[in-house]
């Protein structure tokens, strides 16, 4: 348990404002849930709360209510450098005239527990109580988004786990929030939902600030087993691992002279720019990735010609550095360096050394101009057994050598792997391009990701705004993978369906889920069906089996791992639709 303040609150009050004041808060503490208050049961993760420390205050059944739903874990995420993680879990409160589902929660605040309703979002709820030390957690930053770690199971297919997480001013926030004037002192909020995920997984989920407020003092997190108060089962559990607020502290954009920097590129922090002689040093600018970054720049003067921009985001840090030369009349330098009649990429007189990839198999010619006409240049042309170029440049008493390193590749634009919300798409063929799914509308919009074949492709990645999913009950995005003159690309269609109401989905029960040999199927009590029919995310039927009993067995091993739909029938009328994940 907690161990409350005691004669010292007056001082304990005043101490987290002031700390929030004067010192940065870029990340969590024990975000690891490495330290935990203690080895009892019902010990807590330090500067996390759950159920033994909340807020009790319904007339009866308190003890109940407030008996520990979480517990240390060894089982970690893969690559973790700690010891545990954090699991928690829901259980079934039985009281007088009923029983209620509690969710498993662990939070940076306090659980309140004001009435028995568990959806009573009033009274039930976790909030940030700036009273009472070790209930509240200052944070005075604006992460671009927040990672974490997580595994979740549970019986059903269909159930959502839940992660909130409220940056917001000096305030007593709730969550869920319920009024306008709670709303009004948000300044950013980050929500994921997710189905169970058949073991560990990131999330990363980005922060909107669209929001009232605009002076951040705390953070308010959270993690539940279900994303509906007082629903799922005593079988949901909820590990969470390793959370991560991420800023970035790159710049997309920097130019000098008004003109973007020749080569540049977010993770590169060194330029050389060469000036003609006698020309006046132009002035840098520069565009920062996030909109949260602030950046200082320091401009290049003729007695110290170097400019940097110094990016900082919460505890990132990057400088980015632009050193000045100016060229004399009569210097060892090219004003051009081509390969088959086309200026090498990002190519700058005082650089002397390139890497260039050529698709295909023949080696290209190397040509330069001297930028004195009079200069010497001689040119080692690569071969396919050699293929670097040398350009060796002599004016007077100085010279210059530039060096190409070719490597010649196939172009491939296919994919290797192609993924919603981590998951590799159902079927993925890279020959195939088009990809139509089924999904249930229930949920935040897919994350569409992927990874090329080829080393030296790129990605394209596009798809539909959550506004015109909801408006057209369909998903659209686009894979455009490019690698030297040829592109492909992939399209992955989801077609929601909007109503697969209570009936559908409670109609009968599905265990295990995940399964990995087979399932057993129970018809709900007094609902008649002769047929179950299997379907992956295609719309394609792979299995189907008649049912004569309450009660029937469905063998899955041969079906490849995956997510199918479950659709049980009576006739030609489909009266349940569950989702099944095949491991």
């Amino acid at each position: 348990m907690k161990k409350l303040i005691n004669a010292l609150t007056i001082i304990l009050l005043i101490l987290p404002l002031a700390l929030n004041a004067q010192t940065p808060v870029y990340q969590l503490p024990n975000p690891g849930f490495e330290n935990w208050d203690g080895n009892g049961s019902d010990d807590e993760p330090t500067n996390w709360n759950g159920f033994p420390s909340s807020n009790c205050t319904v007339s009866i059944g308190c003890s109940t209510a407030q008996q520990t739903r979480h517990e240390r874990s060894t089982d970690v995420r893969p690559g973790s450098t700690g010891s545990y993680s954090c699991k928690i879990y829901a259980t079934v409160v039985n009281l007088i005239f009923t029983s209620v589902t509690a969710n498993g929660n662990i939070t940076t605040g306090q659980i309140n527990i004001g009435s028995t309703t568990a959806g009573d979002a009033s009274s039930n709820y976790n909030f940030t109580k700036r009273s009472t030390s070790g209930l509240n957690q200052p944070f005075n930053a604006k992460p671009d988004s927040i990672s974490f770690w997580t595994k979740f199971s549970c019986p059903s297919s269909s159930q959502y786990a839940r992660m909130s997480c409220i940056i917001h001013d000096d305030y007593d926030m709730h969550d869920p929030f319920t009024t306008t004037e709670q709303e009004n002192h948000i300044v950013g909020e980050a929500v994921k939902e997710y189905l169970q995920t058949n073991g560990w997984v990131e999330f990363r989920v980005p922060f909107n600030y669209n929001h009232t407020a605009t002076t951040p003092a705390y953070i308010l997190l959270t993690f539940t087993t279900n994303k509906t108060a007082g629903e799922g089962s005593a079988n949901d559990y909820v590990w969470i691992d390793d959370i991560t607020m991420i800023y970035h502290a790159e710049l997309s954009d920097l130019t000098s002279g008004g003109v973007t920097v020749p080569g540049f590129a977010a993770n590169v922090l060194e330029y050389n720019i060469e000036l003609a002689n006698g020309a006046e040093i132009p002035e840098v600018g520069y565009t920062t990735q996030s909109p949260n970054a602030t950046a200082t720049v320091t401009q290049a003067t003729a007695e110290n010609p170097t400019a940097t921009v110094v990016v900082t985001h919460g505890d990132q840090t990057k400088t980015y550095i632009i050193h000045y030369t100016f060229a004399s009349e009569m210097d060892a330098a090219l004003s051009d360096l081509q390969l088959n009649g086309e200026t090498v990429e990002g190519f700058n007189p005082i650089v002397t050394e390139y890497s260039v990839v050529i698709f295909g198999t023949e080696v290209p010619t190397v040509t330069a101009t001297p930028r004195n006409p009079d200069a010497n240049v001689e040119i080692t042309q690569p071969t396919a057994d050699n293929p670097v170029a040398t350009v060796a440049v002599t004016d007077r008493d100085s010279s210059r050598t530039y060096t190409v390193n070719i490597t010649l590749a196939e172009a491939n634009a296919d994919l290797s792997d192609l993924r919603l919300d981590g998951g590799t798409i159902n079927g993925f063929d890279p020959a195939v391009t088009e990809y139509t799914l089924t999904d249930i509308l229930d949920h935040s919009i897919p994350v569409l990701s992927a990874t090329a074949a080829s080393e030296y492709a790129t990605l394209s990645i596009s798809q539909s705004e959550e506004e015109e999913v909801l408006e057209s009950m369909q998903y659209v995005g686009t894979v455009a993978v490019t690698c030297g003159e040829l592109t492909k690309t992939y399209t992955v269609t989801i077609n929601y369906v909007e109503s697969i109401s209570e009936r559908f989905l409670h109609s009968f029960k599905l265990y295990p889920n995940p399964a990995n040999d087979q399932v057993t199927i129970v018809m709900d009590e007094n609902v008649k069906a002769d047929e179950v029919v299997l379907y992956n995310m295609t719309g394609q039927i792979v299995l189907s089996q008649k049912i004569s009993e309450s009660q029937t067995t469905l063998s899955v091993r041969n079906l490849q791992s995956g997510i199918y739909f479950a659709a049980v029938r009576n006739g030609n009328n489909v009266i349940g639709i569950q989702k099944i994940v095949k491991e």
